[in-house]
């Protein structure tokens, strides 16, 4: 009896966290996973040496806790050396229906070359909460020199003015100068 019960907890246990995912399929047919947890989100990725693993990755307060990501896309991907990523999240809201239907975005790089796959860089793209708004199109990637080029309207930092920025990845997912 008492084994049938903890069975029966395991396979509630593994349904419900694994419902609490969603997947998204990168260029080099490898999937991803990706959930809310408190205020992290947690990305499950291959690694080079084809193992699973789990990446934690902060997101600001301007994200309430426990919010799964809206939608994450796939900027670019070096098979089995440099994934980069954009997540979305629901605004917080805010008094008088402040950012109620607004967006919080970011940018990753995450390197996957490693034993482990770790977050080697981000950055808000766009936010309801402190005015930062991309240009269509906000990111351009250039596999050829691996570059990203972001426009915004409104820059972060410096709210209501456009900026233009442009950062290298090198082979290790670092930004390069």
């Amino acid at each position: 009896m008492r084994i049938r019960f903890w069975l029966s907890t395991l396979c509630l246990a593994t349904y419900l966290s694994a419902s609490g995912q969603s997947t998204i399929r990168l260029p080099s047919g490898k999937e991803i996973a990706y959930s809310g947890s408190g205020s992290d989100t947690v990305f499950t990725l291959p690694n080079a040496h084809g193992r699973d693993f789990r990446l934690r990755v902060d997101r600001d307060a301007t994200v309430a806790n426990g919010q799964r990501p809206t939608s994450v896309k796939v900027v670019a991907e070096i098979p089995d050396s440099i994934l980069v990523l954009s997540d979305a999240y629901p605004s917080i809201p805010g008094g008088m229906a402040y950012c109620q239907a607004g967006e919080e975005q970011f940018l990753r790089v995450i390197s996957t070359s490693r034993k482990r796959p770790i977050e080697t860089y981000h950055l808000k793209l766009a936010s309801c909460r402190d005015n930062i708004e991309l240009a269509t199109p906000g990111l351009t990637w250039s596999p050829q020199t691996h570059t990203l080029d972001i426009h915004w309207l409104s820059a972060p930092g410096d709210a209501g003015h456009p900026e233009n920025r442009t950062i290298k990845i090198g082979p290790d997912g670092q930004p390069l100068p």
